[in-house]
């Protein structure tokens, strides 16, 4: 007897489920001193490094200007849909790392620092194999994508540095969080009316 498959209800469901974003600084790891010593500044005194307050994102990808003297620029993966809706591969996720000057704010030194910018599909690959039931509800607009980034860098204080302490951070941008993102790139991927990726609209023609 032929096995069924899920309707696309539990499909979206589970869409739903494996990409509801987080918050920028929800998914920050704890801080880790880098050595047993006692670090010489306390963790509030610590400022998060806000890499790219500002991000543009266009049929292109994502660009911004960063104010640690970097510029970050990450395209839309080519997706070849046919083949994904064939089963030969899975959605294709990119990303690039930057890399910034060593800072002093505030008293705090910041060093080793990088920066990753990161488009992952919104479709899990273990969904991949029921496309053909989830893609028509894209409507023809491209292939929904998150925009996710993750930063790591190392402080101390800047008078009396003893201690290195490793920070870890990470978040997602969001369409509503975007200033001037054209209309048709928001994506309503959790299926909710609140847009939360946006359309890869780099597809391979055949």
């Amino acid at each position: 007897m032929t096995k069924k498959r899920p309707h696309l209800f539990f499909l979206l469901s589970a869409l739903i489920f494996f990409v509801l974003p987080s918050s920028r600084g929800a998914a920050q790891e704890k801080a880790r001193p880098m050595a047993s010593r006692r670090p010489e500044i306390s963790p509030a005194a610590i400022e998060n490094l806000s890499f790219c307050p500002e991000v543009q994102v266009s049929r292109t990808g994502a660009i911004c200007e960063s104010s640690y003297g970097f510029t970050a620029r990450l395209d839309f993966p080519q997706v070849d849909l046919e083949s994904v809706l064939a089963g030969k591969q899975f959605f294709p996720n990119t990303e690039a790392t930057f890399s910034a000057d060593d800072q002093v704010i505030n008293g705090v030194q910041y060093r080793n620092i990088t920066f990753v910018l990161r488009w992952e599909s919104t479709t899990p690959d273990f969904l991949q194999v029921y496309l053909t039931e989830i893609e028509p509800a894209w409507e023809g607009k491209g292939v929904p994508y998150r925009l996710l980034w993750r930063a790591s860098y190392e402080t101390c204080a800047a008078d009396s540095c003893e201690t290195w302490t490793q920070v870890k951070d990470r978040g997602e941008y969001l369409p509503l969080g975007i200033p001037d993102l054209p209309e048709e790139l928001a994506a309503d991927s959790n299926f909710n009316g609140v847009p939360a990726s946006f359309w890869n609209t780099n597809l391979t023609v055949q």
